[in-house]
């Protein structure tokens, strides 16, 4: 996995910058008959923004540190002088290992609300950088759905009439490399899809991957001893959302610039739960 990861992200990189390439270099000058001059300038503002966006973003959650707890002496100590009972400690690294974190094998670390480990940015998916990584994937299916939308013209004329090609005039080479981003976004976006309406489902119940897993094997065992299990972490969905977003209201839509909207609140080491509410 360690060998695996960067290899994923110089194919993610490399993905992505095919596709920038190519809607620079052919897409344009093939719509600026169609579209004018104030068609071309608008695609590419779109067009830089989302990408803009999704590298901010991807870089952000390749380059954050996701979390780690404290040395447990510390822990221990101050647990000792307050007469409380001692925490938790990793059997593997030593750390502390408060609620909701979990240790990675990969990095060899315990990591703070540990979503998983994702080979695309070699990085483990954990409290710090877990906002970075669902609005990477939030851009990044906004730009296939762009590049698709854009590309979809071209590829129209250069799949389905391919003898006449009456719609635009363009060499071998530049049709094909249009195709070929049109197939590589629908691809990811299908991907996407999948795996980031997952990830939006977590987000609104507040869950982590690891967490949704073991939710699901409580949740047998309550319904076999004719018991309800709820997600004791589950605060409604706009606390849950914004706990990954921070305070920002939705309909403003500021939590989709991490560069200005505020953000989240807490460090990991505690978190609100059912429990704790007083009734």
């Amino acid at each position: 996995m360690k060998i695996i990861g960067p290899c994923f992200i110089c194919l993610a990189l490399g993905l992505i910058g095919f596709c920038t390439y190519t809607f620079f270099t052919h897409l344009l000058p093939a719509v600026e008959e169609t579209w004018g001059i104030t068609g071309q300038v608008s695609l590419t503002v779109v067009g830089i923004y989302l990408l803009t966006n999704t590298l901010y973003n991807y870089g952000k959650a390749v380059t954050s540190d996701p979390g780690m707890p404290p040395e447990y002496e510390a822990a221990s100590a101050d647990a000792e002088e307050l007469s409380q009972s001692p925490p938790k400690q990793c059997r593997h690294c030593g750390r502390l290992k408060p609620e909701r974190c979990h240790h990675c094998s990969v990095c060899g670390r315990c990591v703070l609300k540990m979503d998983h480990h994702c080979p695309w940015i070699n990085n483990c998916v954990g409290f710090g950088n877990y906002r970075h990584f669902v609005l990477f994937l939030l851009f990044l299916a906004m730009s296939c759905i762009f590049v698709v939308c854009t590309f979809f013209p071209v590829f129209y004329d250069g799949f389905f009439n391919h003898r006449s090609r009456r719609h635009y005039h363009l060499p071998r080479s530049a049709r094909s490399s249009i195709m070929t981003s049109f197939m590589i976004a629908c691809s990811i976006l299908v991907a996407l899809f999948i795996l980031g309406g997952f990830h939006v489902y977590l987000v609104l119940t507040n869950q982590t991957t690891i967490e949704f897993q073991l939710n699901l094997m409580h949740r047998r065992e309550a319904r076999k001893n004719g018991e309800y299990f709820r997600n004791p972490y589950d605060m409604g969905r706009r606390r849950n959302f914004q706990q990954v977003f921070g305070p920002n209201p939705f309909c403003r839509f500021r939590w989709l610039m991490p560069y200005l909207a505020q953000a989240p609140v807490g460090d990991g080491m505690n978190f609100n739960s059912i429990s704790a509410l007083k009734i």
